[in-house]
């Protein structure tokens, strides 16, 4: 019954844990008493207090325990969550969550009725910022409630889960609601409307409307918000292991190209790492070509560079200007690629950060793999001859790679030419390409079914 919020918890939170050790009777004895202080007092903390404890006591005992009090505790709550005064009906809703969480499959039979009491309250203007007298406005922007229904109306998707296949009414009402969320100015409400919406999506894809949720989750990984673009990773990748042509057919072709730019703000988000690997499982023996193509765009990407003001103290270097060796060689490749000689960037831009072009050195590497695991003794699978058809452009690659100035592309760059060679290659056939060190000498490479040679007389140190 204390006035500050946090000694309040501390309170109900041992409340809780005494019930759950001291049994059955003194946690009856308990309830009575919390309902006959909320039935006997007004004061707003007081109610709060007793309306949390509630919920603590239920989360702590135990659905099977606490399941002859569900449905007073629950009738009691709901009435609570009504009251107009802020503190009273948030603390409440926040015990409703953790009876929800707690009660599991036995909250279904409330949930109909849950759903109505936050579909009044969510436009009621008694628990809103805008609406609020000037005594109480103060207090619901400390304790907001529309990010507590937006928690509660998430915890009353997990209680259901499957079973909203074949609740029309309430999976009606829920999808409207999070539509509002995912619409709404506040950061925090679009954060849990986008939580609920993946949740929405694992329990009924069926009735999803699925290009428009992809398209969504396309947007939200261009956010300003790191939270938003991680939510929508998560559900990416959930729909990644389901069904990837499904997800990149939806999406378009501009899906892979946003992946690849958000992994370049953070190279080692194991969660895009983890997307795109699961999608190049699925499709590697569909899109081999498409997948080599991949990797050496993500190569030669360009970026706009940062911009760097230069104040007039500065003064240029007395060294000369050498360009990166590493970046010289991505050049050169990306300009032999495209016929293009002078193999130089455009003014302004800058190749994506080496943790990036090594994980789609990777991504290569693994194709191989895959490909070398599926072939057959008798005859060529069609991954088997597409990848022989652009293996000029792979060795390309790894050749660019093993020239650049970072041990760990060095390292990639090398193995994938030691895959290449392991690669079956046809009886007379013979691959010819040039390809242009950090130096800029072109290099010939021949390939052949037993042979292996080069142009130049240093081929040594090259192997």
């Amino acid at each position: 019954m204390h006035s500050d919020p946090f000694v309040r918890n501390i309170g109900v939170e041992a409340m809780g844990r005494m019930c759950n050790l001291f049994g059955s009777h003194f946690t009856n004895s308990q309830v009575r008493h919390l309902i006959d202080t909320i039935i006997a007092n007004r004061d707003p903390n007081i109610r709060a207090g007793c309306a949390l404890a509630l919920g603590c006591i239920h989360s702590q005992v135990g659905g099977l325990a606490a399941g002859f009090h569900l449905k007073t505790i629950v009738g009691v709550l709901l009435s609570l969550c009504s009251d107009p005064h802020p503190i009273v009906h948030f603390w409440a809703i926040q015990g409703l969550i953790k009876v929800a969480d707690s009660a599991g499959l036995n909250f279904s039979g409330y949930v109909a009725s849950t759903l109505g009491m936050l579909a009044r309250l969510f436009t009621s203007d008694s628990h809103t910022e805008e609406a609020m007298s000037l005594a109480t406005s103060n207090l619901e922007v400390e304790y907001s409630t529309p990010f507590l229904i937006t928690k509660c109306v998430d915890s009353l998707i997990n209680v259901l889960g499957p079973d909203l296949q074949d609740m029309n009414n309430e999976r009606g009402l829920i999808e409207k609601l999070v539509d509002y969320f995912r619409y709404e100015e506040s950061i925090h409400l679009v954060i849990e409307g986008s939580i609920c919406s993946g949740h929405l999506s694992l329990y009924t894809p069926g009735q999803l409307d699925f290009p428009d949720y992809v398209r969504s989750l396309q947007k939200g990984l261009c956010s300003a918000e790191e939270r938003i673009r991680d939510i929508s990773i998560d559900s990416l990748s959930d729909l990644v292991k389901r069904d990837a042509t499904r997800v990149f057919s939806a999406s378009g072709s501009s899906l892979a190209d946003d992946l690849w730019l958000v992994l370049d703000q953070n190279p080692n988000h194991a969660g895009i790492q983890n997307l795109l690997q699961d999608w190049l499982c699925q499709t590697y023996d569909q899109d081999t070509v498409e997948w080599i193509q991949r990797c050496q765009d993500v190569l030669s990407k360009t970026r706009s560079k940062p911009e760097k003001t230069v104040t007039q103290t500065e003064k240029p270097a007395a060294v000369p200007d050498l360009q990166d060796e590493e970046v010289a060689g991505f050049a050169a490749a990306a300009a032999a690629a495209q016929g293009d000689t002078a193999g130089s960037t455009q003014e302004g831009q800058e190749f994506l950060k080496w943790q990036t072009r090594s994980f789609a050195m990777l991504c290569l590497s693994k194709l191989i793999s895959l490909i070398s695991e599926a072939v057959l003794p008798d005859q060529a699978i069609p991954a088997e001859i597409a990848l022989q058809s652009k293996i000029a452009d792979v060795v390309r690659m790894a050749f660019s790679a093993s020239t650049a100035n970072v041990i760990n592309l060095r390292i990639w760059g090398l193995r994938i030419i030691d895959q290449v060679l392991k690669v079956r290659i046809e009886p007379r056939t013979e691959i010819s390409l040039t390809c242009y060190s950090y130096s800029e000498r072109p290099l010939t490479l021949i390939f052949s079914k037993h042979h292996f040679w080069s142009s130049t007389k240093h081929r040594s140190a090259l192997l």
